[in-house]
């Protein structure tokens, strides 16, 4: 296994110790892995002053132990990931121990202030942009009561929620981004500071968001995000292979149908039928992943019954149609 330990204040700083710790030689800002390491590369982006961030796409042929220590003038980091394996990898904050399969992308906010830990199994790929705010540059580009929601959000273990369509397009861009342009450099820099833009601005108009550990921290009446997680949980339920009108919707919410899909967006930052639609297709990848039914009865399990709709919006979902999943079996 490979263990890297540091103290997150900046990505060219962590990139260095990073060659170090693998013997590659780094180039300024890049660093592409030799083939008996691994396959990929990470590379720096040059964000204004206070603001740190890197691009990485690569897989090691050996496990990874990603260790953050606390820093104690913490700033906040944002990261984009798309890590994809075929084993669970483990996430660690403060001595608890989470497992994660592979997932088609999740945006996470953690204070530096609290350690960090992820054990990442051989063969994973790693790709997302990172980003790291100092706390001086947050102290003077933000005000007070915003910072401190951010500090409380992030908390000891971190906020997670999946990566919006918006950004997973944003974060293809920066990924593709031809190196030898004369312009990449400065679409590195312009895309990730958007997908910051992205993240803050949904945080600024929700008045409640729901934190890793399943608590809520809000701005909102305690009473509508009661009725809001029971939502969540009928258009969670795996039996459920038809998505419910509106109208019953907000019967069981107790709201009206425009109230509804209003605090619902706010607060879980999609549409109702869209977080249904994730949650189904998401169960259809896992059970593709067995190996074990068709794409059509697995198409017809979670209630498509165009099997051409299923493998558009699948598509959509995960960039490969549902018989691709299958053949890599």
């Amino acid at each position: 296994m490979i263990r890297y330990s540091y103290q997150l204040n900046d990505f060219r700083q962590w990139l260095r110790g990073f060659s170090k710790l693998l013997h590659v030689p780094a180039a300024p800002g890049n660093l592409t892995l030799p083939r008996d390491l691994g396959e990929g590369s990470i590379r720096i982006a040059h964000p204004p002053e206070g603001i740190s961030s890197a691009v990485m796409n690569f897989c090691l042929w050996d496990d990874l132990q990603l260790v953050s220590e606390a820093n104690h003038s913490p700033g906040l980091c944002l990261f984009f990931n798309q890590i994809k394996t075929n084993e669970l990898y483990m996430v660690r904050d403060n001595g608890h121990a989470m497992s994660d399969r592979n997932h088609r992308g999740q945006l996470v906010l953690t204070s530096t202030a609290a350690r960090q830990e992820m054990v990442l199994p051989r063969h994973s790929r790693l790709k997302g942009v990172y980003l790291y705010f100092s706390h001086p540059f947050l102290q003077r580009r933000l005000r007070q009561d915003i910072l401190s929601d951010l500090f409380s959000v992030a908390g000891a273990s971190g906020y997670t929620e999946p990566i919006s369509f918006e950004c997973r397009q944003l974060l293809e861009e920066v990924c593709a981004a031809d190196p030898s342009s004369p312009l990449y450099h400065l679409t590195l820099s312009t895309r990730t500071l958007l997908l910051a833009e992205k993240f803050l601005s949904s945080f600024l108009t929700r008045s409640a968001i729901p934190n890793a550990n399943g608590r809520i921290w809000a701005k909102g009446r305690e009473k509508d995000l009661e009725a809001l997680k029971g939502i969540v949980r009928i258009l969670s339920d795996n039996q459920l292979n038809k998505f419910p009108s509106i109208e019953v919707l907000s019967r069981t919410a107790m709201m009206s149908s425009t109230k509804l899909k209003s605090r619902f967006k706010q607060i879980y930052g999609m549409k109702l039928y869209e977080f249904y639609n994730r949650h189904r297709l998401g169960q259809a990848k896992e059970m593709l992943t067995t190996g074990k039914y068709s794409v059509k009865q697995v198409g017809v399990n979670i209630g498509f019954s165009n099997l051409s709709n299923f493998a558009k919006a699948f598509k959509k979902e995960f960039g490969v149609l549902p018989k691709e999943v299958l053949k890599n079996k």
